[in-house]
C-alpha cells in the first residue's frame, strides 16, 4: 500500500505535535552506592534497587567499624570532628558511565556518616545527577546541605529520609515508591 503525500504530511505533523517524552527513551544508567552499619540503609538500597535496576555498589571501610556500638560512634565522632576521613577498601568506581548516581546511608551525629563523606570526597561527580537517600533514627538536620557541599560537581536532587523506626515496622515502602516516583529520579 502507497500512502499519499498528503497522508505522510499529517503524520509527520502529528508525530511533531506529539511531546518527546513520551517517545521510549534508552533509560537511565543508574548506580546505587551505599554504606550501611546496621543494615537498615541496606534493605532501602535493596528496595530502590528493585525500583530503579540500578546497579549496586556497597561502600566498605578498609578498617571496618567495631561492633560495638559505643565505640563505633566514639570513632565516628572523632571522624567527622577532625576531618579524618576513613579509608574505603577500594577506589570509588568511575562514575562517567552512569547518568544517575544515588548514594545512601546513616545520619550520624545529624550528618552524613563519614564512611559516605570519604565516598563522596573521592568522587568527581561532574556532570552527574546525584540523589541522596538516608536512615536515621533521631534528627537528620543538616544531612542534606552537608551532603551537596560534599557531592562534587554534582547536580544532588531532592532526597529521601527515611526514620528507622518506619523501616523496622515496614512503612518505608511507601516512601521509596513515592521517591523512586519522581521525575528527577525516574524521568520517563
Amino acid at each position: 500500500m502507497q500512502l499519499s503525500r498528503r497522508t505522510m504530511l499529517t503524520s509527520m505533523a502529528a508525530m511533531a505535535a506529539i511531546p518527546s517524552w513520551c517517545f521510549a527513551a534508552e533509560p537511565r544508567r543508574t548506580l546505587l552506592a551505599y554504606y550501611s552499619y546496621t543494615g537498615n540503609t541496606r534493605l532501602v538500597a535493596e528496595k530502590l534497587r528493585a525500583h530503579v535496576g540500578a546497579q549496586l555498589l556497597e561502600i566498605k571501610m578498609a578498617d571496618p567499624y567495631p561492633s560495638d556500638i559505643r565505640k563505633a560512634a566514639e570513632r565516628s565522632r572523632y571522624e567527622l570532628e577532625t576531618g579524618t576521613l576513613p579509608a574505603l577498601l577500594d577506589d570509588p568506581s568511575d562514575v562517567s558511565d552512569y547518568d544517575l548516581i544515588l548514594v545512601g546511608g546513616p545520619v550520624w551525629w545529624n550528618t552524613v556518616a563519614a564512611p559516605i563523606m570519604s565516598f563522596l570526597e573521592r568522587t568527581d561527580f561532574r556532570g552527574r545527577s546525584v540523589g541522596l537517600f538516608a536512615t536515621y533514627a533521631l534528627n537528620p538536620s543538616h544531612y542534606e546541605s552537608n551532603f551537596a557541599a560534599q557531592a562534587h560537581n554534582a547536580s544532588v536532587l531532592p532526597g529521601l529520609m527515611i526514620n528507622e523506626f518506619d523501616i523496622a515496622s515496614g512503612r518505608g515502602s511507601d516512601a521509596i515508591v513515592s521517591w523512586v516516583s519522581t521525575p528527577s529520579i525516574v524521568p520517563y
